[in-house]
């Protein structure tokens, strides 16, 4: 009798629903996966495309990135043919000037008035280049702010508990340091650059020369001091982090087993049904975080290899007049884009490592 109560006790949980199969879409609503869009566009949106676990497809997101950069470069390029057009037509008024003035004297007055018309043109060009490389850099701190809590939650749900804390929070201060260095170190150092540079091109001088090489060894020092920091550190924490985090699991699994026999093998087993869910939500969002960041610095980046392209364009032209003014001024300028441009990556890849990190967090 006592068997036949059991049975009857038991029996329903056979005939019970599977819910398997919807782990994946419990896990995308306890983890709030749709954060993983929040501060994108429409046209970022359209670019990355469904951000589900079964719908997300990388490869189609990459190939309209790639299109979606070559078509912003297309745009920039002729956005910025008048402005081209402006300088080159500068350099051909210098060459034209200096070859019809006979008086040394005039040809020299004429050329630091040319000089001094294109630094005065590229001022508010400069300008609107740091404007839109900030910009674009707090977007990428506002967007791991609201992104990276969702990968890094889906590994450690995934079993990764401690190395997700350590590499969460190196992401956390490595943006919040970059942001500042930006701010207070970096961009003041590319308008000290470019502000020496110009002095020293009116008023040859071999210490201000050396001031303006010493302030871009500090920029770029900086930039990549702070990206080798951020990666020594993140692989360093993550070394012992990551072992804790297996052994930790493996002994968990072990003692369920052993501790309830024939149930502990059930429950072993669906606990790694629910690590494994949590494990698909983890590199979903991660692929998804690594094309948002790019989508993100596609437009900025096409302006920026625009601009330099065309900074490098106008020296060249410059240099071929045999106008030394201009070319070094040009040159400066160029410059000062490429460090925008390094700037701009350094925070990029900061961002990469983040979500890469959480990707290959321990799973069960």
């Amino acid at each position: 009798m006592k068997k036949i109560l059991i049975m009857l006790i038991i029996l329903p949980a056979f005939f019970g629903r599977a819910w398997a199969k919807e782990i994946d879409g419990q896990a995308l609503e306890i983890f709030e996966s749709g954060k993983m869009e929040q501060g994108l566009n429409e046209k970022e949106l359209a670019i990355i495309g469904s951000t589900g676990p079964e719908q997300f497809d990388a490869f189609p997101a990459l190939s309209r990135l790639w299109n979606a950069f070559l078509a912003e470069i297309q745009n920039r390029l002729r956005e910025n043919l008048g402005f081209a057009a402006e300088l080159f037509g500068l350099i051909l008024f210098s060459a034209l000037a200096g070859a019809v003035c006979g008086d040394e004297k005039i040809r020299a007055a004429v050329e630091i008035l040319t000089f001094c018309f294109a630094a005065f043109l590229l001022a508010g060009n400069v300008d609107s280049l740091v404007s839109q490389t900030l910009e674009t850099i707090y977007r990428l701190s506002d967007y791991s702010r609201t992104a990276l809590p969702v990968t890094f939650t889906a590994a450690a749900a995934g079993g990764a508990v401690s190395s997700s804390a350590v590499r969460y929070a190196a992401a956390c201060l490595a943006m919040d340091v970059m942001m500042s260095l930006s701010q207070k170190a970096v961009i003041p150092l590319v308008y000290d650059a470019m502000a020496l540079g110009l002095a020293n091109i009116l008023f040859p001088n071999p210490v201000l020369s050396a001031m303006e090489a010493l302030s871009k060894w500090a920029a770029k020092t900086i930039m990549t001091g702070a990206a080798l920091a951020f990666t020594a550190y993140l692989s360093l924490s993550s070394i012992v982090s990551t072992s804790v985090d297996a052994a930790a699991i493996k002994a968990m699994r072990s003692v369920v087993s052993g501790v309830l026999p024939v149930v502990g093998g059930m429950l072993s087993d669906a606990s790694a049904a629910v690590l494994s869910a949590a494990s698909v939500i983890r590199s979903c969002t991660g692929a998804v975080g690594l094309i948002a960041v790019s989508v993100v610095c596609a437009g900025p980046l096409a302006l920026l290899c625009v601009k330099r392209f065309l900074f490098k364009a106008v020296a060249a032209a410059a240099e071929a007049v045999q106008n030394p003014r201009l070319q070094k001024l040009f040159s400066c300028v160029g410059s000062a884009a490429g460090m925008l441009m390094g700037l701009l990556g350094c925070n990029a890849m900061m961002l990469f490592l983040s979500f890469t990190a959480a990707m290959k967090a321990v799973s069960a």
